[in-house]
């Protein structure tokens, strides 16, 4: 199962978004490429899926969060 990259929404300029990962890597998405709306500040996940493994990315994401959730119950 791959694993969600932690990171955070650095700057939302119009219909971009500046995503900063963990490690302080930055990239620009198009802001629809985000499900719900970003906003400066906001955690994300990101998954990268090979094209034709979209479905298998999203399970894999929906699953890594399905787990979080589980965790935080048992904690």
């Amino acid at each position: 199962m791959a694993t969600p990259l932690k990171a955070t929404v650095q700057t939302v300029d119009g219909d971009s978004v500046t995503i900063k990962l963990e490690d302080g890597q930055t990239f620009r998405i198009p802001a629809t490429a985000c499900e719900g709306t970003p906003n400066s500040g906001l955690e994300v996940r990101v998954i990268a899926a090979v094209l034709g493994s979209e479905d298998a990315g999203r399970q894999s994401m929906a699953q890594h969060i399905l787990n979080q959730l589980l965790g935080s119950k048992h904690a």
